[in-house]
């Protein structure tokens, strides 16, 4: 073992010498900054052999000749007598390889030593496009990147708005697709390569898009004589124009109808509402990519009505509803609607018509009423639609509610309700309500009864009868 490692020393030591090729130096790499001074050996063995002639080069320029005194070396470039080369003041161009070549008398002949300077520097980048701005449709391919330069070569990092985008790999090129219009923004592509500060170019994206719509409300209510604001919001690349339309034909603006936008909420206000101006109006969007449209209902019928948290079960066979409509013209009726909920199957609806028994002009109308003659231990959904003197509104959202003994396994759920903090303006007592049904089994109740009575009238008969014959 022993002799294989020194057959091995033998082996490196004659591969260095073979390498270094009658040279007392060694090629070397210096890395340096900007505006130092470097120095570059070239110790050649019999260097006092006045027959030992050393050239420097560099990229097939000559630099310096031991042999030739006129020649004069290139600015900031000068050779020792120990036939080092020393160039000072470095720049970023003074980066590469240099050249030492000895030629020299039998039996050395000619031999060559290559050194290297590496000026480093801090980065540099900028982005393709040059422009920094970058526009694609939606769902087309993303193709961006930055260039960047420095020594040593820098790492490339991206960023968006969200922050940091995590790559597999430092890459200089960042391609994806444009799924979706918040794809847009700008893009930070940041050079570093821990020398001076990091550098940075920015690229703009747009994603082209047809208009896309958001609508605050499809429905609202308004009385005449106030003043309404119908809101859309409208989203697009390039921007998009707007336009209002009133029963398929364009709105007039006057200083009662005014158009108004503020970035990408586009309304139409409405002053002193006329019972002309009830139906719908059309808001459309359009671009060089399309048009979209969307439509609002302006009407003096009152909003769906909302039941409160209070509503709550009384007995086995009643229970109790508030409800809230918001409404600028007074109530007129109700239409209360309910059915059985049996195991996720809904029966038919029974309609029950309520006079809301209001003289009021609030804008709030909340009102409490009993439903009883339900059944025991039963899952029931209700619903309630107001009248006032624009007609019915729409319905409700459906309260699921039941009466006491119902299993859990059928449990009700109840729509969330927010509750106001608003004091009503209309309150009503109570009332009772029996639907034809219960009225019925009432009847049936006190048959029942009767008959129970008569039959033991007619079995104390019978005993005192038996009784008396006896005696």
């Amino acid at each position: 073992m022993m002799v294989f490692g020194w057959m091995l020393c033998i082996f490196i030591i004659g591969s260095r010498a073979t390498a270094n090729n009658g040279f007392k130096s060694y090629p070397t790499t210096v890395k340096t900054f900007e505006n130092d001074t470097v120095l570059l050996p070239c110790y050649v063995e019999d260097l006092d052999n006045v027959q030992t002639r050393v050239r420097w080069w560099r990229d097939g320029i000559l630099l310096a000749d031991s042999g030739e005194p006129r020649h004069e070396p290139p600015e900031r470039v000068k050779m020792y007598s120990n036939r080092s080369l020393e160039v000072s003041h470095v720049k970023r161009n003074d980066t590469g390889e240099y050249v030492c070549q000895a030629s020299r008398p039998a039996p050395w002949g000619h031999a060559t030593q290559v050194h290297e300077i590496e000026v480093m520097y801090p980065p540099s980048v900028h982005p393709i496009p040059e422009s920094g701005k970058l526009e694609v449709n939606l769902d087309e391919e993303v193709d961006m990147a930055c260039v960047a330069k420095g020594v040593p070569v820098p790492i490339i990092t991206w960023r968006n708005k969200d922050g940091e985008i995590p790559l597999l790999y430092d890459r200089s090129r960042l391609r994806f697709h444009a799924e979706s219009p918040s794809d847009a923004g700008r893009y930070t592509c940041v050079a570093n390569n821990d020398v001076g500060e990091p550098a940075m170019a920015t690229i703009d994206l747009h994603v082209r898009y047809k208009p896309r719509i958001e609508m605050t409300k499809t429905w609202m209510h308004a009385p005449a004589g106030i003043r309404v604001q119908l809101h859309c919001g409208v989203t697009a690349w390039p921007e998009a124009t707007v336009e209002w339309y009133f029963n398929n034909k364009s709105v007039k603006y006057s200083s009662r109808i005014v158009k108004h936008n503020a970035g990408s909420d586009h309304s139409l206000v409405i002053r002193n509402v006329r019972t002309t101006d009830y139906g719908f109006y059309l808001c459309r969007a359009s671009n060089s990519l399309g048009i979209t449209e969307a439509a609002v209902e302006l009407s003096g019928i009152a909003n769906p009505a909302v039941f409160k948290k209070t509503s709550h079960s009384l007995s086995k066979t009643s229970y109790n509803f508030v409800w809230e409509v918001h409404s600028y013209n007074r109530i007129v009726q109700y239409e209360f609607k309910f059915r059985k909920y049996v195991n996720g199957v809904p029966g038919q609806w029974r309609k029950l018509y309520i006079p809301s028994g209001s003289d009021g002009n609030s804008y709030i109308h909340t009102y409490s009423f009993k439903l009883t003659g339900l059944e025991e231990a039963t899952h029931y959904e209700a619903l309630v639609l107001s009248k006032n003197r624009y007609g019915w509104s729409k319905p409700s959202e459906i309260i699921r509610f039941a009466t006491e003994g119902a299993s859990n396994k059928d449990s009700y759920i109840t729509n969330a309700i927010q509750e106001d903090t608003i004091v009503p303006a209309v309150q009503l007592a109570s009332i009772s309500q029996h639907s034809p049904l219960d009225t019925d089994r009432s009847k049936s109740s006190f048959i029942q009864a009767k008959i129970t009575t008569i039959m033991t009238m007619i079995f104390i008969l019978y005993i005192f009868n038996v009784n008396f014959c006896k005696v």
